[in-house]
């Protein structure tokens, strides 16, 4: 026989030595499967979540860009976006879960996933202990907004929203808009105004949308508070 033959005649199930990865090894699916097994046990104990957190990685944050060099990006290097992701991470969950600047916490639960473009976030849930709990609109009210801040009394939390928080512009603003599918945004964008937020029984809730008149330049197209993706003013500023 041939080298080629050989080769051909080679059962691909007898080689090698099965290796199973277990649950301690990060990343691994016994891994995740017991994080997935833990959620839901917390979740059964503490009842339902209050809040949905989720944080992006900012190329452009001050601690990346002085140690990029000339003529590098983000995404040249990953070591050091992964290191400035981790110390923002455990300075946000330190803030909400020991400092508890949104509410008393009981239990957290966060994933982390990485983007196309090669930039990590985070998805963090909490839950709130009896007594903090989001129940009623005005609960919403006080730790999300879905509306231009002031740009005099706000100036920074301002220039947050409008560069991170704005969706868009979509629908008839720019048609070949990424989340537009034919004539839609879908992202349900703009929103329709909302005088006052609802907690619907069955789906998500509708954020207080006042049709205030206030419109400001994002992108070269005006855009109201219809536009506005909900937002933790402390988290964001």
């Amino acid at each position: 026989l041939t080298r080629a033959d050989e080769r051909a005649d080679i059962d691909l199930d007898e080689l090698g030595q099965r290796v199973i990865l277990p649950s301690s090894h990060t990343g691994s699916p016994r891994y995740m499967q017991q994080g997935y097994q833990d959620a839901l046990a917390l979740s059964r104990f503490y009842g339902k979540m209050d809040l949905f957190i989720t944080m992006t990685c900012n190329p452009l944050w001050p601690e990346i860009t002085r140690e990029l060099l000339p003529g590098q990006t983000a995404a040249d290097r990953p070591d050091l976006v992964a290191r400035i992701f981790e110390l923002y991470k455990g300075a946000l969950i330190n803030d909400v879960t020991k400092n508890g600047v949104l509410g008393h916490t009981v239990a957290h639960v966060y994933t982390i996933e990485y983007q196309k473009h090669g930039l990590p976030h985070m998805h963090l849930l909490i839950f709130f202990e009896d007594g903090h709990k989001v129940l009623h609109p005005e609960d919403v009210d006080s730790l999300i907004q879905a509306y231009w801040p002031s740009p005099e009394t706000e100036p920074h939390l301002f220039e947050v929203v409008r560069v991170c928080m704005v969706h868009g512009p979509s629908s008839t603003a720019d048609r070949n808009a990424p989340c537009m599918d034919g004539n839609k945004c879908t992202k349900h964008f703009p929103r329709a105004y909302q005088e006052t937020t609802t907690l619907p029984k069955e789906g998500y809730p509708l954020y207080y949308h006042p049709n205030d008149g206030r419109a400001y330049e994002v992108r070269g197209v005006m855009l109201d508070n219809r536009f506005i993706v909900p937002y933790n003013p402390y988290l964001s500023a």
